[in-house]
């Protein structure tokens, strides 16, 4: 009998066990995946359902009658169309402007020695750990002063100003997990060092720079208490304060629909801009952990 039970191959295999424990990571996923995204599923399906199957007693996953009526009356709130469109042109430019000025700065932290480094970067930790709440009033009361109050600029510059702490630590790290030899290579060619950070660094670091930048973009494109206080009317007002005032409105508060049709177009941005970075994006924070 024991000659036989050697004869024969045992149950589980080394094989058998890796396709085992690789369909339980897989079944993970896919439950991670639909807890993930049931949500944003539940919103889009409920802007295409008429107001008297919304409140349902027992809901379905599909519309029994699509409609788009939702969507058309978005398009009768001039002033959250407005909004929606400062949104987009105060998170561009804030993206743009901040992923710059943060990049110039994470690199002279990254290549250069000089007094004060370290009292820098212990103070751009040390922010990561304060609550932005508390910089809310004193940035107001210098914007109005300087006559940034109510204005694109001012929002932008409030943006960028959020955006450092967190953007150059994520640079700084990648800045660094790039060898210096090709800089200096790229000197003795004759480029200078900006020329050289243009040209060799920026290339080679796109990845931190595109995780940089869509972090910069999620949160000014996200923000709401900044944007409230420093907004005083439709023509500087951005989307989230727009979809907050629009839900404490009596009139609007019975849309239930529109309002969550509201919601689902704020996150179409951002999601698309996910989906083109999303390889960027891993590369960059996994990258921009080693030495940050």
């Amino acid at each position: 009998m024991w000659a036989s039970a050697r004869s024969h191959p045992t149950f589980l295999t080394p094989h058998r066990k890796r396709r085992i424990s690789r369909g339980l990571v897989f079944a993970l996923l896919i439950l991670l995946m639909v807890f993930i995204l049931f949500p944003y599923y539940w919103t889009i399906v409920t802007t295409l359902k008429p107001p008297q199957e919304q409140f349902d007693r027992v809901p379905s996953f599909l519309p029994r009658t699509w409609t788009l009526s939702n969507y058309t009356w978005i398009l009768t709130q001039k002033p959250f169309l407005r909004s929606l469109l400062n949104s987009v042109i105060v998170a561009s430019i804030t993206a743009v402007a901040a992923t710059v000025l943060n990049s110039l700065s994470a690199y002279s932290l990254a290549r250069f020695q000089y007094k004060g480094k370290q009292i820098v970067i212990a103070f751009l930790l040390g922010t990561q750990m304060m609550p932005g709440v508390l910089t809310i009033v004193p940035l107001f009361v210098i914007f109005s002063r300087l006559g940034l109050a109510n204005s694109h600029l001012g929002l932008i510059l409030g943006f960028c100003t959020f955006s450092v702490p967190f953007s150059m630590l994520i640079l700084r790290g990648f800045f660094e997990s790039l060898p210096p030899d090709l800089e200096e290579a790229a000197i003795i060619d004759g480029c200078s060092r900006l020329g050289a950070f243009v040209r060799v660094v920026v290339p080679l670091a796109m990845p931190g720079i595109s995780t940089a930048a869509l972090f910069v973009f999620v949160g000014a494109w996200n923000d709401l208490l900044f944007s409230m206080i420093i907004s005083m009317d439709v023509s500087t007002k951005t989307a989230a304060v727009a979809l907050s005032e629009m839900i404490t409105n009596q009139f609007a508060a019975t849309n239930w629909g529109g309002m969550i049709a509201e919601g689902a177009i704020m996150t179409f941005p951002v999601a698309i801009v996910f989906v083109f970075l999303q390889r960027y994006l891993i590369e960059g924070l996994t990258a921009g952990a080693i030495k940050g």
